[in-house]
């Protein structure tokens, strides 16, 4: 196995730790979206709340996370969000 390889394969190994991290947290940010989900229930408020979905989207993208651009970060979240909120839906 060249040098190159080896770091490849060094770095796909990171990436998988890393993937495995990103599981367990998206786990535990959709149990806690459920439960917010319940507590808007309670209060009578829809799931979706466009002002909290777009303040949160505007600070995730000023706090970048480079090489990622804008544009990917605002997708990323905006599949996160709304996966999150069909949680909620399933959950009410």
């Amino acid at each position: 196995m060249s040098d190159a390889e080896k770091r490849l394969a060094e770095i796909r190994s990171a990436i998988d730790a890393i993937d495995a991290k990103l599981l367990e947290l998206l786990a535990e940010r959709a149990r806690l979206g459920v439960e917010a989900g319940a507590a808007k229930a309670e209060l009578g408020r829809p799931v979706r709340d466009p002002s909290r979905e777009e303040a949160l989207l505007e600070r995730i993208v000023a706090h970048g996370a480079a090489p990622l651009s804008a544009e990917d970060l605002r997708s990323i979240w905006e599949a996160l969000m709304a996966a999150t909120r069909r949680a909620e839906e399933r959950h009410r």
